[in-house]
């Protein structure tokens, strides 16, 4: 695990605090972004339950979730010029922090390169589900799913 540091070499150099806690560290800052989370996704769209009237996120609910979304969609180009150089910078410079930092789509961008070279790994369940539907439809399934159990398939998937 990397290295914890004195409280004296924080105040000398510096930290990153994590979003949270009290007003010394700013922590109200996650607060807020949490609500606005809330608020783009749940009260702008309208949603019966907002803040503490969400339900659990649990099986036993009493009834449908209700939950909402919100999409932004930003062009750099109408902000300033050069936006991919600056991204492409940022990006490198984070990733060669200490530890394993990694930037959002990096883990998905190493299985997409994964499934280039080995192939797409399927649960057996989803698997078994998309051959019954592959029979269903009459859609020819790959040699690979020959000793899979179509029979076996939810029917809700079906």
């Amino acid at each position: 695990s990397p290295p914890h540091p004195s409280p004296l070499q924080v105040v000398q150099h510096g930290a990153l605090h994590p979003l949270g806690g009290g007003e010394e560290t700013a922590g109200y800052k996650g607060y807020g972004l949490g609500m606005l989370v809330e608020l783009l996704s749940a009260v702008l769209p309208g949603c019966a339950d907002v803040g503490p009237a969400v339900q659990p996120w649990t099986l036993s609910r009493e009834r449908p979730s209700g939950y909402g979304h919100c999409f932004v969609v930003l062009d750099p180009k109408r902000f300033t010029p050069g936006f991919g150089g600056r991204l492409r910078e940022y990006l490198a410079a984070m990733r060669c922090l200490p530890g394993a930092v990694r930037c959002p789509g990096d883990p998905e961008k190493a299985c997409e390169e994964e499934a280039r070279a080995r192939g797409v790994v399927l649960h057996e369940g989803t698997a078994t589900a998309l051959k019954a539907l592959a029979g269903r439809y009459g859609v020819e399934t790959p040699p690979e799913f020959a000793a899979l159990d179509a029979s076996r398939s939810k029917p809700s998937l079906c």
